[in-house]
């Protein structure tokens, strides 16, 4: 991913507002898969398979009250510009991703959008919600 890509995969997730940005800059070049939206040659949609990041699982799982295991990769990062939203493309990105890993993922989300992506999406809530930054998390999960 180039530098110019990665900027403008930060400042759409940066605009979505559901996670802190920096720590998606860090992470983005890290992730299993990436895929992104496009009109054009503009990025307009973003969303990624994250590496996986046993600490971070077994915070999900202990706040959450779901045991799983902590080796297991989480889809994230899926956000689209304001120009473009509510046209499918959360979907699009989502299913692009779950068709490049067969095995469990797990998801974190406060929007009632995303939640109604993920389900559409084959994915289950689980566990209890928990208060995040925004308002309440639920725990996404696939196989």
């Amino acid at each position: 991913m180039q530098d110019s890509e990665c900027e403008a995969c930060v400042k759409i997730i940066k605009d979505g507002g559901a996670v802190d940005h920096h720590s998606a800059a860090r992470e983005l070049r890290r992730a299993a898969v990436v895929a992104i939206a496009r009109n054009r040659d503009e990025i307009v949609g973003v969303g990624v398979i994250k590496r996986a990041r046993p600490w971070y699982a077994a915070r999900i799982a202990e706040r959450s009250g779901v045991s799983f295991q902590t080796d297991m990769k989480e889809l994230g990062y899926v956000a689209v510009d304001s120009e473009h939203r509510r046209r499918g493309l959360s979907s699009c990105i989502v299913s692009a991703l779950l068709s490049t890993h067969d095995g469990q993922l797990f998801a974190t989300t406060d929007d009632a959008h995303m939640k109604r992506t993920l389900e559409k999406a084959g994915l289950l809530m689980k566990g209890k919600e928990w208060y995040g930054k925004r308002s309440q998390l639920s725990l996404w999960m696939r196989g």
